[in-house]
């Protein structure tokens, strides 16, 4: 009887590290993306701004017009998997924070709406097909009711 007994209490002790080996994880990327970071996270990727200026509102930017797309990509490749969705959220601010402004500001005859939906897209396959959190080049909850 005492071995039954042995035998279930580790197999609970196995089955409760393997759930902490795989939620814990998950978890701690969700806050910890930007730790001891000076600035916000929209500093990350400042490329992103020009292209979004590009492509939304038809700014002219230096070099050939696709560089700024692959500048921006290349930004965002450099920040982890993980990370990418959070930093986009960062970079696209807060509608109802209009003190915290984010990577995208309102500029004359380009208000910021546009950015923000053009910006919410840039890991998806058209832009820069990059994988997120999600394992996909999606970002969900990207509409700021759906923030945490």
């Amino acid at each position: 009887m005492n071995n039954m007994a042995s035998n279930s209490s580790r197999n609970l002790l196995l089955f409760a590290t393997v759930l902490l080996y795989v939620f814990a994880p998950a978890a701690a990327t969700r806050s910890y993306c930007f730790p001891g970071m000076v600035g916000s996270p929209s500093d990350l990727i400042p490329s992103c701004r020009d292209y979004v200026e590009q492509a939304t509102c038809g700014f002219d930017t230096e070099g050939p017009p696709f560089m700024a797309r692959d500048d921006c990509c290349k930004q965002l490749a450099a920040i982890p998997q993980h990370c990418r969705c959070e930093a986009l959220r960062y970079f696209i601010g807060r509608r109802s924070r209009p003190d915290q402004i984010g990577g995208l500001i309102d500029l004359d005859g380009c208000p910021r709406e546009p950015q923000r939906d053009f910006a919410r897209i840039l890991v998806t396959p058209g832009q820069c097909n990059l994988a997120t959190i999600h394992n996909a080049p999606y970002c969900l909850a990207m509409d700021e009711s759906q923030w945490h």
